[in-house]
C-alpha cells in the first residue's frame, strides 16, 4: 500500500485555523485545546535496500574469490596427479630394466654351446653318426591327384527362387 502524500494528508485532516478537521467537525469541546497530533505515516524500510546494496558488492568478490579457490585446487590435484605419475614412470623403467636383464639372461642361456655344455654334464653324448633323410633333386616327384571342384549351376532366366546345394567329395 502507497502512503498518501505529506501535502495532501495534511490538507484532509488540519482544518482552517490549526485545529484538526476531525475535532472541528465532529467532536467539539473534546479536542480544543489539544495540539493537533503529528501526522503518521508509514515509511519504507532502509535496511533492506542496504543489504541488497551490500550483497550486489560482495557477491561478485565472493564469485571472484571462489573462482581463485577452484583454481588453487585444480592445481593441487593436478600436481598430486603428476607426483604420482612420476613415481609410477619411475617404477616402470626399474621394471623394464629388470625385464631386459631377464631377457638378456635367457638369451644366454640358449645359445648352443652352453646347452651342449650343460646336456654333456647331465651325461649326454655327443652323436658321431647323423642320419638325414636323402632326396634327390635330380628326380621329378609325381603330381598328386586332386579332386575337381564340383560343375558350377548355370543361370537361368526365370523369377522362381534359385537353390544351390554344394556336395563336398571325400577326401582319397
Amino acid at each position: 500500500m502507497v502512503p498518501p502524500s505529506s501535502s495532501g494528508a495534511a490538507a484532509r485532516r488540519v482544518g482552517p485555523g490549526g485545529a484538526a478537521a476531525g475535532a472541528a467537525a465532529g467532536r467539539p469541546g473534546r479536542d480544543a485545546g489539544r495540539r493537533a497530533a503529528p501526522e503518521l505515516r508509514v515509511v519504507p524500510s532502509r535496511r533492506g535496500g542496504a543489504l541488497r546494496r551490500r550483497l550486489v558488492s560482495i557477491l561478485p568478490v565472493a564469485m571472484v574469490v571462489g573462482a581463485l579457490l577452484a583454481v588453487v585446487i585444480a592445481q593441487a590435484l593436478l600436481a598430486n596427479g603428476q607426483v604420482r605419475l612420476a613415481s609410477v614412470d619411475k617404477a616402470l623403467q626399474t621394471e623394464q630394466g629388470v625385464h631386459r636383464h631377464a631377457e638378456l639372461l635367457v638369451a644366454m642361456a640358449e645359445t648352443p654351446p652352453r646347452i651342449v655344455g650343460a646336456a654333456t654334464s647331465h651325461g649326454m653324448v655327443r652323436a658321431t653318426i647323423t642320419e638325414l633323410p636323402f632326396v634327390s633333386l635330380s628326380t621329378p616327384i609325381a603330381t598328386p591327384k586332386v579332386t575337381p571342384p564340383p560343375a558350377a549351376s548355370t543361370a537361368t532366366t526365370s523369377t522362381a527362387p534359385v537353390t544351390t546345394t554344394t556336395t563336398l567329395a571325400p577326401a582319397p
